[in-house]
């Protein structure tokens, strides 16, 4: 238990970091005009739910942190072989889904332009690397 409190903690101060970034980075970007132009809007939304969804995971930590039972709820819960389990099987088929949509995806699109359908191979060439160098990662850790 005491592993998971440590394990809390040091997630905590790294999300508090990159808070912190990250509304430096929505203050520059607003404050600046000479950063102003068509992809400000997407970078301050990006921003902003960055921090949003980093302060509210935070909040919920913190909450964990100075209530026992609420820590040892949450222990439970991310220690259950049942949920891990069932989280590796649904990350398994959701991988595969992604795969064969990308695939499909693909194909149609090579129809229609050259160009998205070769963006579309990189994504899938991306995803497949990254899957093999974690598989291999795994393999020689266990």
């Amino acid at each position: 238990m005491e592993n998971f409190r440590k394990k809390l903690q040091t997630n905590n101060k790294i999300k508090l970091i990159v808070i912190l970034l990250s509304i430096i980075c929505l203050v520059i970007l607003n404050i600046m005009p000479e950063l102003r132009n068509d992809s400000t809007q997407v970078f301050t939304g990006f921003f902003t739910g960055l921090t949003a969804v980093l302060l509210i995971n935070f909040i919920r930590n913190k909450r964990a942190l100075n209530d026992e039972k609420l820590l040892k709820s949450m222990y439970i819960r991310n220690t259950d072989e049942r949920n891990n389990q069932m989280m590796k099987e649904v990350s398994k088929t959701t991988f595969t889904i992604i795969i064969a949509g990308i695939s499909i995806a693909t194909i149609v699109s090579s129809y229609f332009s050259e160009i998205v359908s070769s963006t579309l191979s990189c994504c899938m060439a991306f995803i497949l690397i990254v899957y093999f160098c974690v598989t291999a990662y795994y393999n020689k850790k266990m």
